[in-house]
């Protein structure tokens, strides 16, 4: 056990910021948006950060015109964070802190309202779409914090609008014990440590003005006396809650969400539009980096009393128990092949067609299986919070684009992770056994003239990129990290009527985290000029639930900025720390990372 939790603490350090039945095709149609006249506009939504919009034309120029339609919308959430914070004591230990603010996302400040921010920014998304509908929503990972049960449960049910679903381990569980087991060896054996039904017992608010909580190691002792005792039953005064008593069972949802949304008076609101998900790295690792494995339940029963999803098979299945569609939130699309086969790592990427888009789903996290190890005991040792794909799911993009460019549809990627954080750029790139590099993938989507954007997340940062194929139909692609160039070849040979090539690049869109400053994510609206050009709408959304935005405010730093490669190359050579935080940048982005409008051409076939 020394040994394990040792291994657990050294990687805390390296803590990153960081339709219903199945098809083998991968293609489903989500329920058509309003074709009412107002439907159709652009968006004006109270929920929208109110920074102007900004036209860009990095691709190619042009603007919306008055006119255009639209093709699409739908919202894009990221790094919800769900947070089981009283397992943090262990599991997490806050050790990342002292040396803060390198490694800060192992407590921050407002950890405890995770819940609430969510289902604050699910309410103001159903008022936005109930006048502006939106074909669906999809979430590109870090839906959970610790790879905990509870979180992943939590996360599901804020967005069902439901409370006390059992879980898939659950009803796994209960079908396999024998017929008449008492009820009370049913709940200790199968629902002691999932969360379900139990009151989230939370953490007094952060003094944000006592100026020993921003000296790190003192406010990391605080919050871990304040969960140990929670843990053991004491309430703020020090007397007895049972109610408070976590340790042998785990959090579940505040008090203002355990109710079901059909319920009167009940705060819980069900996301009013199908949702889709993907991998993230704090989905598949503990802290976002540590792989799990052989002995981490054992160590939590030991612990926390918290139940760990340790592989990648377990998280999937906790989304086909769900209220709302499609039932199973995209992993149901996972081609059949690929989901009954024995490499646990193809089960999470998938396609789907909504409107005239073709929707490309990447798993960008547990690909990175190193071959030489234990995979049912190690996994991906030394990617650590990077991202990377390996050579069979490369292949499987390139087949899909083809079929997309068959099909005539307009594609659009999405993943957790951007380019920058592909493990070439990471802290052990050489050690790593990279198959795809992102050089090799941005040049592979910039040869379809009907590529569109990669969304993504994981930085925590609103970043908008363009990638733009620059002259003849040999261009070079730029913009990976800035630096790399990469010949192309354009599946469409010739020029278009304005005499440029007919690939033009795509943009990469990095939305913003709900767990940190600022807290916002996005709706995506995609339109067609009708003069040969389109626009991808972007507005930023923003919550209102200010007890969280306060403490996430006084939580930020500039370390982000580090996970930009350049940025670490100035960290060494210019001035330290320091340098990098006065460039006066915030996760807010510029104002051309916030309210955009991207020109893109509509492509000929």
């Amino acid at each position: 056990m020394r040994l394990t939790l040792l291994t657990i603490a050294l990687a805390s350090l390296l803590v990153a910021c960081g339709g219903s039945s199945n098809s083998s095709s991968g293609v489903t149609s989500p329920p058509a948006s309003d074709t009412t006249a107002s439907a159709n506009k652009a968006a004006n939504c109270k929920a929208f950060a109110p920074d102007q919009f900004v036209t860009r034309n990095d691709i190619t120029a042009g603007s919306r015109t008055a006119d255009a339609t639209l093709m699409l919308r739908f919202l894009h959430y990221t790094d919800d964070h769900i947070i089981d914070d009283e397992g943090q004591t262990i599991n997490g230990l806050g050790v990342s802190d002292p040396i803060y603010p390198l490694f800060e996302s192992a407590q921050r400040l407002q950890e405890e309202y995770s819940d609430e921010v969510l289902n604050n920014m699910i309410g103001h998304s159903n008022d936005c779409i109930k006048e502006y509908p939106a074909a669906f929503m999809i979430v590109t990972g870090d839906s959970a914090d610790l790879t905990t049960l509870a979180e992943t449960r939590r996360f599901i049910d804020n967005l069902d609008g439901t409370f006390d679903q059992m879980s898939a381990f659950e009803k796994s569980c209960v079908a396999g014990l024998p017929k008449g087991t008492p009820t009370f060896v049913i709940q200790q054996a199968c629902t002691r440590f999932t969360g379900r039904g139990v009151p989230d017992s939370q953490s007094p608010d952060p003094d944000v003005s006592d100026p020993s909580f921003q000296f790190t190691l003192t406010r990391t002792l605080r919050q871990i006396v304040n969960q140990l005792a929670a843990q053991l039953g004491r309430d703020d005064k020090g007397g007895t809650d049972p109610s408070r008593q976590t340790l042998t069972q785990a959090p579940g949802l505040p008090q203002v969400l355990r109710c079901n949304g059909t319920d009167a008076g009940c705060e819980n609101q069900a996301l009013k539009t199908p949702w889709y998900v993907a991998f993230g790295n704090h989905d598949g690792y503990l802290r976002g980096t540590l792989p799990l494995g052989v002995g981490i339940n054992e160590l939590s029963f030991l612990t926390t009393g918290r139940r760990h999803i340790v592989q990648p098979r377990e998280f999937i299945q906790e989304f086909f128990e769900t209220s709302s569609q499609p039932v199973g939130h995209g992993f149901n699309l996972v081609e059949a092949a690929r989901r009954d086969d024995g490499d646990k790592r193809n089960d999470g990427y998938y396609a789907f067609t909504s409107g005239k888009f073709r929707m490309l789903v990447l798993n960008t996290v547990l690909d990175g299986t190193d071959p030489r190890l234990p995979t049912d005991l190690i996994r991906n040792p030394l990617v650590l919070s990077d991202g990377t794909i390996d050579r069979a799911q490369f292949n499987w993009v390139k087949d899909e684009l083809d079929k997309a460019y068959k099909a005539k549809q307009l594609v659009m990627v999405f993943s957790h992770h951007p380019d920058l954080t592909f493990a070439e750029f990471g802290m052990f790139a050489a050690a790593v056994p990279i198959e795809v590099k992102a050089e090799e993938l941005n040049a592979e989507l910039a040869s379809y003239p009907n590529m569109v954007a990669w969304l993504a997340g994981h930085t925590h940062l609103h970043r908008v990129r363009p990638f733009a194929v620059t002259s003849g139909e040999d261009g070079k692609l730029a913009g990976t990290n800035g630096e790399i160039s990469s010949s192309i070849a354009c599946k469409k040979p010739g020029v278009a009527s304005d005499g440029k090539p007919h690939c033009r690049g795509f943009w990469q869109v990095e939305t913003a985290s709900l767990i940190d400053h600022p807290q916002e994510q996005r709706l995506i609206e995609l339109f067609d000029n009708g003069n040969g050009t389109g626009t991808l709408r972007g507005p930023v959304l923003t919550h209102t639930y200010e007890r969280s935005r306060k403490l996430a405010e006084a939580d930020d730093r500039c370390q982000f900025y580090l996970l930009d490669p350049n940025s670490l190359q100035k960290l060494s050579s210019d001035g330290g720390l320091d340098a990098i935080c006065s460039f006066g940048l915030t996760r807010q982005g510029t104002p051309l990372d916030r309210n955009v409008e991207l020109m893109f051409r509509m492509p000929t076939f």
